[in-house]
C-alpha cells in the first residue's frame, strides 16, 4: 500500500515539475486586438417605446394571471 501511495506522490511531483517547465517554455497566447465594429447609421439607438410598453403589459398580465393561480392553490 505504501509503494502505491509513494508512486502516486512521485508521479504528482513529476507532473507539477513538468507543468512548471512547460509554463516557462511555451509562451502564453495574447488575445487578438478586437476589430472596430461599425454600427449602422440607420439602426435605432434604443428600443422603441412601443416595444417597451408591449413588454411591460405582457409582464403585468403574466404576473396577474400567475398570482391568481397561486392564490387558488394556497387556499386549498
Amino acid at each position: 500500500m505504501l509503494v502505491g501511495m509513494g508512486a502516486v506522490i512521485v508521479f504528482l511531483c513529476i507532473l507539477v515539475v513538468c507543468m512548471a517547465v512547460m509554463k516557462r517554455l511555451i509562451p502564453t497566447p495574447t488575445p487578438a486586438p478586437e476589430a472596430l465594429s461599425q454600427t449602422r447609421s440607420d439602426a435605432p439607438a434604443g428600443t422603441s417605446p412601443k416595444v417597451i410598453a408591449a413588454i411591460t403589459a405582457a409582464v403585468h398580465q403574466y404576473r396577474q394571471s400567475h398570482s391568481a393561480a397561486e392564490n387558488k392553490e394556497m387556499s386549498k
